[in-house]
């Protein structure tokens, strides 16, 4: 089984950093989502739209939540729920160090990502800034990106539509259109 768990991430780390896919409400206990998102393809080519699977964990006690989850890299992060339908959340992903244009000779390249998670009767709006860099001993080179996401929910599936902009400077946007079921276990 475990073998199985580690084949499922070393698979999905191939794939791009899109969905959010969570809800305000931290979890409480142990949750398991699996799903997808559909994208515009940012690498041109001739299939105009991409799909990537999503695999996340995440444990909570219904305040405080930590999350993992696998899209382009692994990510961890923290999600503060300040009250009903409010959270904040953060993270960090560190991309594979392989596939096209992996090049870590210059730095390991992170993303760090926060923002808020506002929401209720099963909807939710999430703000997000994303600080993108390779740091360096000579301070790396640095450049921020914004995304919107606005989802749905229930007990057991969330989906969402997102854009991510700002990443490239030229002012294209990366539209996803992204769910998962959630498995949970509670205390």
């Amino acid at each position: 089984m475990r073998a199985l768990v580690w084949g499922l991430v070393l698979l999905l780390t191939a794939c791009v950093p899109v969905a959010m896919l969570r809800p305000p409400e931290p979890t409480k206990g142990l949750e398991v989502s699996a799903g997808g998102s559909l994208l515009n393809n940012p690498f041109g080519g001739q299939n105009p739209v991409i799909a990537l699977p999503y695999l996340a964990v995440a444990v909570g006690d219904g305040v405080l939540e930590y999350n993992f989850s696998v899209q382009w890299g692994l990510r961890g992060g923290v999600k503060l729920g300040l009250g009903p339908g409010l959270a904040l959340d953060a993270g960090l992903t560190v991309p594979p160090a392989f596939g096209e244009g992996a090049d870590w000779s210059q730095g390991v390249p992170v993303v760090l990502d926060g923002g808020a998670i506002l929401g209720g009767d099963g909807f939710y709006f999430s703000p997000r800034v994303h600080l993108i860099g390779v740091p360096t001993s000579g301070g790396g080179s640095w450049g921020w990106a914004w995304q919107a996401s606005l989802g749905t929910y229930r007990r057991d599936w969330v989906a969402e539509v997102g854009a991510l902009g700002g990443f490239r400077g030229d002012g294209s946007l990366l539209i996803h259109l992204s769910a998962a079921w959630r498995f949970g276990i509670a205390p």
